[in-house]
């Protein structure tokens, strides 16, 4: 069982006025009343959010935050982590600019690449600033928001680039999902799934029931599924399953295929692998199918029809997965929320399990 050293806030209305949750994070981060605070922000999310520079500038003002510069906005995209450290760097520029130092707080509003992004810079300015991460995505509020490092890609490598980086808090604000675009809505719920489905068998099975409504947009099927993960999370850990297969299927698409979904593909292929090696049976196999099926995470399916037809190169992901891991040894549901280690995959079997997804 683990649980995490940091705070983990849920709030509504986070820049709203009398809201004095963030506040009070941002203070106990930076250890004084006045906290100096560098916000780095995801493009998308201050262009899809209505007024929200007009609510920041009032809270800051309300909560008595001294804002360390101005405001940096970059794209939050796979795309952006790829960029020869370009986005990275502007990051780490400005922070050092602005003689920000190790007692003053990084405020990072993004998905999970722009937690990426701004925690490696964070790691390198004058031997890491306090970071608070504020996921905007349904996949980095279940997932990303909590993970103990930031990494870019180099040489079209995903996470080839990694560093440590553990958040002073996280703070999740639910409403900023709504500005995604219906297809980031749908596939975040995939990182739900892959948790419960081998940590948790009756949260896997709350999540059959709230996948249709997840995927009308309902917000409180959605908030329920990622507090329900990231209590679970709490208590019994991260896991990779599902992740190998994923991060090839991204590179394998030049990172055009967004993550949820990639996870979504990665989740069903280890599950069928898994019934194919007698851990799980056939029906619980086709539940954690069938609930990706029922949010939409897998509506992309159709359309990537051609990268699962590249066994031997998703195949590949096994020798990434070693260079990056150490092993190959992978996670694999054992029933329904329980897990194993299998240390060295059967590329054979893993060959018919991709075969039975298509």
């Amino acid at each position: 069982m683990m649980e995490e050293a940091y705070p983990i806030v849920f709030t509504k209305d986070a820049f709203g006025e009398g809201n004095s949750d963030l506040a009070k994070v941002l203070k106990s981060v930076a250890g004084c009343e006045t906290p100096r605070v560098m916000l780095v922000a995801d493009m998308n999310v201050v262009h899809h959010t209505e007024g929200l520079g007009t609510k920041i500038g009032r809270y800051i003002q309300e909560f008595g935050i001294d804002l360390a510069a101005s405001p940096v906005v970059i794209s939050g995209s796979e795309k952006a982590k790829g960029d020869n450290l370009q986005s990275a760097m502007r990051v780490a520029t400005a922070a050092i600019d602005s003689r920000v130092g190790v007692n003053d707080v990084m405020l990072v509003l993004g998905g999970g690449s722009m937690l990426d992004i701004a925690g490696w810079a964070a790691s390198q300015v004058r031997g890491g600033m306090r970071i608070v991460r504020m996921p905007t995505t349904v996949a980095a509020m279940a997932d990303a928001a909590y993970a103990t490092c930031a990494s870019l890609d180099i040489s079209g490598v995903k996470g080839s680039m990694r560093v440590m980086s553990i958040p002073d808090a996280v703070v999740v604000d639910t409403g900023f999902a709504t500005t995604i675009l219906d297809g980031v809505w749908r596939a975040g719920f995939a990182e739900t799934v892959r948790l419960a489905a081998v940590s948790d068998a009756n949260l896997l099975k709350r999540l059959v029931e709230l996948a249709a409504p997840f995927k009308e947009r309902d917000a409180a099927a959605m908030e329920e599924a990622v507090r329900s993960t990231v209590e679970l999370r709490r208590r019994k850990g991260a896991t990779s399953f599902g992740q190998w297969s994923a991060l090839r299927l991204e590179s394998m698409s030049n990172y055009r295929l967004p993550h949820g979904y990639a996870i979504a593909f990665g989740v069903v292929i280890d599950s069928a692998y898994a019934q194919l090696r007698g851990l799980i049976t056939e029906d619980e196999k086709n539940l954690i199918r069938d609930v990706l099926l029922d949010c939409g995470a897998m509506d992309c399916a159709f359309y990537s029809r051609r990268l699962l037809e590249q066994e031997d190169s998703l195949l590949r992901g096994l020798d990434a997965w070693r260079l990056s891991t150490g092993s190959e040894a992978i996670v694999l549901p054992k029933g329904l929320g329980d897990s194993m280690v299998e240390e060295k995959p059967d590329r054979a079997t893993m060959k018919e399990a991709i075969n039975m997804l298509k």
